[in-house]
């Protein structure tokens, strides 16, 4: 009786192991898709037929590709912080769901940069400049923002 209570328990640790493990290799997915997806369109002229019909169809562009792009920064950084709740030492146990200091960082870094281009579009205030500018800033600082982040908690996904 001993012997088959002691082979369930050991099953038991075995299978609460695989799960976070299970997690941890989704968070690391879906981030590295989200980070790769990124890269591409980084290096892609996003907006190419745009060019020909004005500042305002540019505008519109990059503010469309900017949502793409919000959504996968936002794919990327919940990776992270997944990854980051993640209990390292202990395979089964996971911290809280609260916010943790990555979350306030990511929220200040937001704010730092809207308030970045929209400070900067004041250049073209007034002129059919200024949406380009403003887009084009924040799809701009959001990927250097993810090869930031891809920097500093590379360790996540080893």
């Amino acid at each position: 009786m001993k012997w088959s209570i002691a082979i369930l328990l050991c099953f038991s640790v075995a299978l609460a192991q695989k799960q976070p493990d299970a997690a941890r290799s989704r968070y690391r997915q879906q981030g590295a898709e989200a980070l790769t997806k990124e890269h591409a369109r980084s290096k892609a002229d996003l907006c190419t037929g745009a060019e020909k019909s004005g500042n305002a169809q540019i505008a519109q562009c990059l503010a469309e590709q900017g949502k793409v792009t919000e959504q996968d920064y936002l794919a990327y950084i919940r990776a992270i912080g997944a990854l980051l709740r993640t209990a390292t030492r202990n395979e089964s146990a996971q911290l809280p769901q609260k916010r943790i200091p990555f979350d306030l960082a990511e929220e200040a870094w937001q704010q730092y940069r809207d308030k970045s281009c929209a400070s900067m579009a004041t250049q073209w205030q007034g002129g059919d400049q200024a949406p380009v500018a403003y887009s084009d800033c924040r799809l701009k600082l959001t990927w250097h923002h993810m090869n930031e982040l891809a920097d500093l908690y590379s360790d996540l996904w080893r």
